[in-house]
């Protein structure tokens, strides 16, 4: 048992206010919180006491929406292309150059993370940059925000895509002028390629997950959402369960409609245990916000296009009914607000037949609380409807300080008000989730998603939509209970409450007290995970 004393103590929970101590049982649970004398009453002896001294208490951070397999293969093998690292086009083909190097010719190379919006040239690489550096190499460069890839040469005729290749529903092969692939595949379209890129192996998928959950601590992150597996990564995760190898509890949200073509996968097995959730499932409407490639009902601004919708309604209607009525819960990305209006009409019909319990035995009556990932650029009247239907909000304000050059870039000026409103959100009643979308953004650190939430700011420092600020109180329930109802698990996890898990983080400064400014010079001191310390400092 562990008594932890002499400092700040968030509990997340208003039953105990300001509480001066809190109690871990040897189960891994919180036994009590309240005052010191109440919390040393429980403790028997031998209990070992942790004085705080000063620092702050918290429920581990939760990232309702981070994707754990893929940023953990950047830690481990794919090339890193992001700002910080490939500043300009020529850098991003260097760093692929230095990687083929030490490879043999034919080898496939992979990495992710530029945006065109910060690079000096202010264009997407191509084929053609790649060609000239990595010519006998496959290469598939990702974008940031996981929604296209640039192809080399290689690559296209490895995957077969040609002038005379069609776009896939719901995806595009970006053209030059006389009709040829640029490298550039959009949405869907990447799935072209996908199905050509050697699959990692199950060893290296745990390597990656695990390297990722051993990021995630020293971030303070206790739980998390990893909402895009295909079976592969379904089957790791329960190999990694059995074998007691995980190290931060994992929601997951297993995708039907995977990329480059019609095919269905079947609906996940079920499974829940202390350490994974399986019983949602994922789909996407539309794309994404920073590439322009999100459904709007106006074009952007630059592609003078209005970004794309993914399925036809009436079939995401058939498979959304299908996880439903099976008791499975939904997480749909959507950004757009063509997207938004497709889903939440398809939310709507969900609404009229009953949802099975969780008990599994058949009995109906309970409500579905189905998620929406981003939430991207919602009116007012998509948030009465979002409320209606008790839906879950799951936005990223860490994309204002990341992405936000490309929303300014593309964006039509009249979206800018309604960018990721968290505010509007939590005055229509919405419960909402904050998280990162790591690798989408390079920096998943939760207190930068509080600041972002607070201050709003550009990577230009300049404020976006600043009406829609949240409090930082608002923004750490935001990231800690949030995260725990977004996964369906608020009895155990998310606040300090006796009796839910001892998930716990050390913070060496108070969030609710520090101006946003200077957040980020909060360190995590300690993260514990069912009441065992997991990561020091």
């Amino acid at each position: 048992m562990l008594l932890f004393h002499n400092g700040t103590i968030h509990p997340i929970d208003p039953r105990y206010p300001q509480p001066a101590a809190l109690l871990t049982n040897d189960d891994g649970r919180i036994r009590a919180v309240g005052s010191l004398a109440e919390v040393e009453a429980a403790a028997p002896t031998g209990t070992r006491r942790i004085d705080l001294a000063g620092r702050t208490l918290i429920p581990g951070f939760n990232d309702a929406h981070v994707h754990i397999w893929k940023l953990g293969l950047l830690l481990t093998r794919q090339v890193v292309a992001n700002k910080a690292a490939a500043p300009t086009i020529p850098a991003i083909v260097e760093r692929f150059r230095a990687k083929a190097a030490a490879l043999p010719p034919g080898t496939w190379i992979t990495g992710r993370g530029y945006n065109e919006a910060d690079l000096p040239e202010s264009r997407h690489p191509t084929r053609y940059d790649l060609d000239t550096a990595i010519p006998d190499h496959p290469v598939a460069l990702t974008r940031t925000c996981g929604h296209m890839i640039v192809a080399n040469s290689l690559a296209l005729r490895l995957a077969g895509i040609t002038s005379a290749t069609p776009n896939p529903p719901g995806g595009v092969i970006v053209r030059d002028e006389h009709g040829e692939p640029t490298g550039l595949l959009q949405e869907t379209a990447m799935g072209l390629m996908m199905k050509v890129i050697p699959e990692p192996t199950d060893a290296d998928y745990a390597d990656a997950i695990k390297a990722c959950n051993r990021h995630q601590l020293s971030l303070g992150i206790t739980s998390a959402t990893d909402p895009l597996l295909l079976p592969n990564h379904v089957r790791v995760y329960r190999a990694l369960e059995a074998a007691g190898e995980l190290a931060v509890r994992i929601n997951t949200l297993p995708i039907r409609r995977p990329d480059g073509g019609t095919e269905t996968l079947p609906l996940p097995e079920r499974f829940v245990s202390d350490w994974l959730r399986m019983d949602s499932v994922k789909f996407f409407a539309d794309g994404g916000l920073s590439g322009a490639t999100a459904a709007l009902s106006v074009n952007f601004k630059v592609t003078n296009d209005p970004g794309v919708l993914r399925f036809e309604t009436e079939d995401l209607l058939n498979l959304a009914q299908e996880a439903h009525t099976a008791g499975f819960r939904i997480g749909t990305h959507a950004i757009g607000d063509r997207a938004l209006d497709q889903i939440l009409d398809v939310y709507e019909k969900l609404a009229l037949t009953p949802f099975p319990s969780p008990s599994g035995r058949g009995d109906t009556g309970v409500r579905a609380r189905h998620r929406i990932e981003h939430l991207g650029l919602p009116d007012a009247e998509h948030l009465r409807r979002s409320k209606a239907l008790e839906i879950i909000a799951v936005p990223q304000t860490v994309f204002l300080p990341a992405l936000g050059s490309a929303f300014r870039r593309y964006l039509p000026d009249e979206y800018i008000p309604r960018c990721y409103p968290v505010r509007a959100m939590l005055d229509a009643g919405l419960t909402v989730a904050l998280s990162s979308d790591a690798p989408v953004v390079p920096d998943d650190n939760p207190l930068l998603g509080m600041k972002a939430a607070i201050d709003r700011l550009d990577p230009q420092g300049e404020p976006i939509a600043p009406a829609q600020a949240i409090t930082a109180a608002e923004a750490l329930y935001a990231y800690t209970m949030g995260g725990a109802i977004a996964s369906g698990d608020e009895n155990n996890r998310g606040s300090l409450t006796p009796g839910k898990w001892a998930d716990l983080t050390i913070l060496s400064g108070d969030p609710l007290s520090t101006p946003a400014a200077k957040l980020l010079g909060i360190r995590v001191q300690q993260t514990y995970v069912g009441g065992q310390l997991a990561y020091e400092a």
